[in-house]
């Protein structure tokens, strides 16, 4: 009777430590098939359109000083970095804002569009009535140093454009709009110096 009785004991500790083995593989599977999904999702790769977005790394967010000189920016225009403590309104401006006062909304989540004052007219004025399309956190604004005729920044990120291109301008809104370090600040479109 002692050697069934431990034969059977064994069996079911064999048959016990089988169960455990299979629940333990399929909780594996499922961590490991959450681990994928999760990637997937963060990935989240851009569409083709905006390919050409350049990434930087954050270079610091503090407010400067009252008269403190504005640090060098790691991008042209600024992407991140030290900043005024004050931000610009949101809207459409005729005047450069300086980098230093739109890196905050860049902070913010604030959507920066930037074009030469050189560009034709009806660019100008299409990039203007594009922006009053946008509930909040957008800026427009003319430079004269740009590269390119057409910058759309938002913190951390550029897109350098050859043209008006307002299909990929409002990909790049509805993907970056709000999605900076401080992305509480209400931004609503108040400024309109186009009219």
């Amino acid at each position: 009777m002692g050697k069934k009785s431990s034969r059977r004991a064994q069996a079911k500790k064999s048959a016990m430590a089988r169960k455990r083995r299979k629940r333990l593989l399929v909780w594996f599977g499922v961590a490991a098939g959450l681990i994928v999904i999760a990637m997937l999702v963060l990935r989240n790769p851009l569409p083709e359109e905006l390919a050409a977005v350049e990434s930087f790394a954050p270079t610091g967010r503090a407010h400067l000083a009252e008269g403190e000189a504005p640090p060098d920016y790691s991008s042209s225009p600024a992407t991140s970095g030290d900043h005024s403590a004050s931000s610009a309104d949101c809207g459409i401006y005729t005047s450069e804002i300086p980098d230093q006062i739109q890196v905050h909304n860049l902070e913010h989540g604030t959507v920066v569009i930037q074009y030469r004052p050189t560009l034709e007219p009806g660019d100008i004025a299409a990039l203007r009535e594009d922006a009053r399309t946008k509930p909040s956190h957008i800026l427009v604004a003319p430079r004269s140093d740009l590269d390119d005729p057409v910058v759309v920044t938002s913190w951390t990120r550029m897109l350098r454009l050859e043209s008006v291109d307002l299909d990929t301008i409002d990909l790049y809104y509805e993907r970056f709009a709000v999605t900076g370090p401080e992305v509480g600040v209400p931004c609503a479109f108040a400024i309109d110096q186009s009219l």
